[in-house]
């Protein structure tokens, strides 16, 4: 990717001096941005194109360009790579469209530029791109117009599989006052993807924040490791989201597990912050160019009571607290108001008229042993007191990077000044006081992740062949197999016995001791308790026989009726994209209802089946909530790590579920009285 990225020379085919053409732009950005090193357009009609000459074959260049960018009609883009290959050029960025985003009978297209890559070992970003932009050296290559005026330079760097994206990035980022300083658009990603730009903006010095906008992933446990193995924050908009399909009538697994819930709990894992929406991303752009946040108090200032009220709501609603002032910061402040309004935190500064006092303030405030960031929510008068707010806000982006304590800003201000106070300083500044303490939540979890150094990695399983399973039908295994299968993984199963008649039921009934529970043996029954097919506390033969009457069925299970306990869902699944996954909540009738339940990508040990414990809202039920008795989490924990080993040494299995597994008291076990399994025919 380096050469990408620093090329000391550059080809762009399919120029002309044409006004309308596209490649011409290419070349012009180059220059605008001042690229040192040579540029050599190419364009079957030559010319010449500000001053340097359009060369019609690129054999006609004596030199061997580091980089070459295609921007000429699909058909003829295998022509031009072996041109690129038999010249010497090794890195070459297709920004051509009109490949199997277009129509997906191009296939034999892209097959011949893979062709001829591995024939001339070239390394090709796209096709179907805006290239790369390297703001350091001025690597400009997109074909749409820039203006190095707007493009400040910084320490945020991006991957986009979306040219729109990319190009909103860089026109939002220059009305925000967001430093940028690398940004890769990968296209089609057929050769190149996020995880080879990811592990390069890693390691780059200039790159400080990384941002990733994704429609569907290359390889996603390969995208987790790298995100782990960095400090660096990762901030990815994933779009393309999709239900689960038909799998959701069969299993809750499938249904609490959907492919964008898993993907929503694997980034988690992997420590990357998802957003929503590309404006969120922006917030995370500017709160990540602050120093990062490593406590949870707050301090709040602020010219308006009703902005200190509701900026307080933000700090508790968004997990903070409000940070207690000492009793010198208070006498300070007092000297400085017309004391009349009390001097709290939030702090309200409205009766402090004269805006050079706030310097003072804010840093007052960020010293304070007890403070870990500042919100100032800020309001003046557009027409006295700008250019005193603009030093302000110099004075804020210095005192912050002194103090290695983020201060963010909210403002407002009229029209014809919003820009120039956004420029003010390099600062980022936040309309609404709620969206940069949200923000602030985000730099204060990655502080807390990184803290929590994790050595799991999650490439290195074995690879089970997905296109070739999905063509293979599915089918539920035997109720008498999923048993003795979980039994071989030391997972506690009821005792019980599978029979067809009711006279061997009779027999099985008295070997275990009533009371004892009767179920259907079907295992294509999901809802057992709807269907009829569970009879609970059966305690004479009498009451066997009138639950056999009851129940339709073929084939029964008799198992030992255990006394109460926390019932709980353990869960797992193939995910296409992040391989297997384990589920794990309140199980029972209530699966479905509450829907409390956390997700992992597997595998699991027994720190992190605890901490998938101590993430369910009902935890506390777990904990002796109460007076009721403590649960035997360690036997929960244990059933949690098994349940992920079989899942990741079975790929065949597609889904699983137990549910529930009953808890019961400290130190007593638990046990798994109901399960199922969805494996590949072999």
């Amino acid at each position: 990717m380096e050469k990408f990225f620093r090329p000391k020379s550059i080809s762009v085919f399919g120029v002309s001096d044409a006004p309308g053409n596209l490649a011409r732009i290419i070349v012009e950005n180059l220059l605008k941005f001042n690229y040192q090193g040579q540029i050599y357009p190419v364009g079957k009609d030559g010319g010449v194109l500000h001053g340097k000459r359009i060369f019609s074959n690129l054999s006609d260049i004596d030199e061997t360009p580091e980089l070459a960018v295609l921007l000429i009609p699909a058909r003829f883009v295998p022509d031009a790579l072996k041109s690129c290959g038999e010249k010497g050029i090794r890195r070459v960025i297709i920004e051509s469209g009109g490949f199997t985003e277009f129509d997906d009978g191009r296939c034999d297209l892209e097959n011949q530029v893979i062709d001829l890559a591995k024939h001339f070992d070239m390394k090709i970003i796209g096709p179907n791109c805006f290239g790369i932009i390297n703001i350091e050296l001025g690597v400009a290559l997109p074909f749409f117009i820039l203006n190095p005026e707007y493009m400040s330079p910084g320490n945020i760097s991006l991957i986009s599989q979306s040219g729109g994206i990319f190009y909103d990035t860089c026109m939002l980022c220059s009305c925000e006052n967001i430093g940028l300083n690398k940004l890769i658009s990968i296209g089609n990603k057929l050769l190149i993807q996020e995880n080879d730009a990811l592990h390069f903006l890693i390691s780059d010095a200039g790159t400080h924040v990384i941002g990733i906008y994704l429609e569907n992933f290359s390889n996603a446990r390969e995208l987790m490791d790298i995100a782990l193995s960095t400090d660096k924050p990762i901030i990815l908009l994933k779009a393309n989201r999709s239900p689960a399909g038909e799998e959701i009538a069969r299993f809750h697994t499938t249904a609490l597990a959907g492919n964008d819930v898993v993907a929503d709990a694997a980034i988690k894992q992997a420590g990357i912050h998802r957003v929503d929406s590309f404006q969120e991303m922006i917030d995370l752009f500017k709160v990540f160019s602050l120093p990062i946040l490593k406590g949870n108090r707050l301090a709040v200032i602020s010219r308006s009571g009703g902005h200190g009220v509701v900026s307080a709501d933000a700090v508790f609603r968004y997990g903070f607290e409000l940070a207690q002032f000492s009793s010198t910061f208070f006498d300070v402040v007092k000297k400085k108001k017309l004391n009349v309004i009390r001097a709290t935190n939030p702090l309200d500064v409205g009766d402090i008229y004269d805006i050079s006092e706030y310097e003072s303030i804010l840093e007052l405030a960020i010293n304070e042993s007890s403070v870990d960031g500042v919100v100032f929510v800020v309001t003046f008068s557009s027409e006295s007191d700008s250019a005193k707010m603009r030093n302000f806000l110099k004075f804020a982006s210095e005192v912050s990077k002194r103090y290695v304590k983020p201060v963010a800003i909210s403002l407002v201000t009229n029209r014809d000044e919003w820009f120039n106070m956004k420029m003010a300083a390099n600062i980022p500044v936040f309309t609404d006081v709620d969206t940069a303490i949200k923000s602030l939540s985000s730099s204060f979890k990655h502080f807390r992740k990184k803290q929590k150094k994790v050595h799991q990695r999650y490439n290195n399983l074995r690879k089970r062949n997905t296109e070739a399973l999905k063509k293979k039908a599915e089918e539920m295994m035997d109720v008498l197999e999923t048993y003795n299968m979980l039994h071989n993984y030391a997972i506690p199963v009821a005792e019980g016995e599978i029979f067809e008649n009711p006279s061997q039921g009779h027999k099985i009934a008295l070997k275990i001791g009533y009371p004892v529970v009767l179920k259907s043996a079907s295992p294509d029954i999901v809802h057992k308790t709807e269907a009829g097919g569970v009879r609970l506390n059966i305690t004479t033969q009498d009451e066997l026989d009138l639950a056999f009457s009851d129940m339709p069925a073929t084939r029964y299970l008799i198992q030992k009726m255990y006394p109460s306990g926390i019932e709980m869902i353990i869960g797992g699944r193939h995910d296409n994209e992040f391989g297997p996954v384990i589920l794990v909540g309140f199980g029972g009738i209530f699966v479905e209802l509450f829907k409390d339940r956390v997700i992992r990508v597997l595998p699991v040990d027994k720190n992190e089946a605890a901490a998938m414990l101590d993430e369910l809202k009902g935890t506390q039920l777990l904990k002796g909530f109460r007076g009721h008795a403590l649960s035997d989490t360690n036997a929960l924990v244990s059933a949690i790590v098994n349940v992920g080993r079989l899942m990741t040494e079975h790929p065949e299995i597609t889904n699983l579920e137990i549910n529930p597994l009953i808890v019961f008291e400290q130190g007593k076990g638990a046990c798994a009285v109901d399960a199922r399994i969805m494996r590949i025919k072999t």
